[in-house]
């Protein structure tokens, strides 16, 4: 390949920059071969779009993207390929694991030399850069793009990410938007540069008593519902990433964690003190699916629970 020449293609002036925007349903067909294999377009996540792929060896034509992308390998075996952002020429030997970010408005060209498995996170700039002024009144914060190289901490949140879309469940909500802002946050200390000499992280001192007192309040008020941080923290007039960093010095849980071990506590007292149906208890709950309320419950109590109705009423 002639690198004068990046990657074969023709220059800009040759050729009309593809815009890319992954709010739209196929917006990967103008780039890519395959449509994704999993996606999770129609769950309409907070901000965050996830799509698996499994493509075969390829070379994308330049483009942008409108939202800010993030690659994770997840190939066993080493891809050979070569990526351009900006003009900016690399070759990658891309292994498992492997995490590119591609900043939106980038202009970005990427080939690979053989079949290729890959996790795609595309990230909206307006929820960015609300995270970026909730964490630190920051407006101006840009990220900067990145070759592919180990993250271990993005990496574990994409495979997250993947296992619950995969789980396809209602009741992992607060979880993902946790994971979203976790990811945010990562990007703003360690991906971006801004004006600011340094990003300020406001030291945790949980929340008042009062909201505090409000917020369990909610959560126990709307546990058959299907909670979102976004939710609580408008309850109790704060925004999600304060609200979960505060919650959880308050508590010692994060907030997924809190809801589902509330969940799980009131189901108990209904197994115990009721002869309503574990079907009609899982709805009770909040739970949309039986079995994920059996694998939740064996989880954290560790017994099914018809075994615990059954222990209990000896």
């Amino acid at each position: 390949m002639a690198k004068p020449n990046i990657l074969g293609m023709k220059t800009m002036s040759e050729e009309k920059i593809l815009t890319v925007d992954f709010t739209q349903k196929d917006a990967y067909s103008e780039i890519l071969p395959r449509s994704p294999i999993i996606t999770s377009y129609h769950t309409k996540w907070e901000g965050l779009r996830l799509d698996i792929h499994q493509q075969p060896a390829h070379e994308t034509p330049e483009h942008i993207t409108q939202q800010h992308v993030i690659s994770i390998s997840l190939k066993p075996t080493v891809v050979k390929a070569e990526r351009v952002f900006d003009g900016r020429f690399q070759d990658e030997n891309i292994v498992k694991g492997d995490v590119a970010i591609i900043p939106a408005h980038t202009h970005h060209i990427s080939r690979w030399q053989s079949d290729a498995d890959f996790l795609i996170l595309s990230l909206e700039p307006a929820f960015f850069t609300r995270m970026a002024i909730e964490a630190g009144n920051l407006e101006n914060v840009e990220i900067k793009p990145r070759f592919a190289a180990p993250d271990p901490l993005i990496q574990q949140i994409g495979l997250v990410l993947k296992s619950e879309l995969e789980a396809d469940s209602q009741e992992s909500r607060v979880y993902i938007e946790s994971l979203t802002t976790t990811l945010c946050i990562h990007l703003l200390k360690h991906y971006c540069v801004t004006s600011e000499t340094n990003l300020y992280y406001p030291k945790d001192k949980g929340l008042s008593h009062w909201k505090l007192r409000q917020a369990i309040s909610y959560i126990q008020e709307n546990l058959d519902k299907d909670l979102t941080l976004l939710d609580i923290s408008k309850e109790v007039g704060m925004s999600m990433y304060h609200f979960s960093r505060q919650f959880k010095q308050s508590t010692g849980s994060a907030p997924h964690q809190y809801i589902m071990n509330c969940r799980i506590e009131r189901a108990k007292k209904l197994l115990t003190r009721t002869n309503t149906t574990i079907d009609q208890i899982c709805e009770q709950v909040g739970f949309q699916s039986q079995s994920h309320f059996t694998n939740v419950f064996r989880k954290l109590i560790g017994i099914t629970p018809r075994a615990y109705r059954e222990q209990v009423k000896i």
